[in-house]
């Protein structure tokens, strides 16, 4: 089931069942679930820097998958052996994809390849340009390396 606080974070895409056919932008208000940890002026400048309409039908075609088991358009092969390595990461502050929706994606996968999730402590869903997360670049970097399976196909 989809946790409150991500239902509080898409609801002004979901309110209108026209926005699953056009470009939704949010308010500075609503933008907040991205940048819940910035102090008013950091998180303002987030906005107006990168605040940009984007489709609704992204939202609106997740929302079977909660109603109706089985392939949907954001369908996943949980079952995918042949898939690289996945790490899951998010702030414990995220509103939009909280960590217990990523710990959940993570578990969904079975096989041999290394799935894991990781979680930041105080960090919100714009985790990467939050004071500090440089260290957890630097994190997320050491375990694709550490988890490296080798040259991406088509290049030598």
């Amino acid at each position: 089931m989809v946790p409150l606080s991500q239902l509080r974070s898409i609801w002004s895409v979901l309110e209108n069942p026209a926005n699953r056919h056009r470009a939704v932008g949010l308010t500075e208000e609503q933008w907040h679930a991205f940048t819940n940890t910035f102090d008013e002026d950091g998180a303002r400048a987030f906005y107006q820097r990168c605040a940009i309409p984007a489709s609704g039908g992204i939202l609106w075609n997740s929302v079977p998958a909660n109603l109706m088991p089985g392939p949907q358009d954001a369908h996943v092969d949980y079952r995918n052996g042949a898939r690289p390595p996945l790490l899951f990461v998010s702030g414990s502050e995220d509103h939009f994809m909280p960590p217990t929706v990523q710990r959940s994606n993570a578990e969904h996968y079975s096989g041999d390849t290394v799935t894991e999730a990781r979680e930041y402590t105080g960090y919100p869903h714009l985790l990467p340009a939050a004071p500090g997360s440089e260290q957890i670049a630097d994190d997320v970097l050491d375990w694709a390396l550490a988890h490296a399976t080798g040259a991406p196909s088509g290049v030598s």
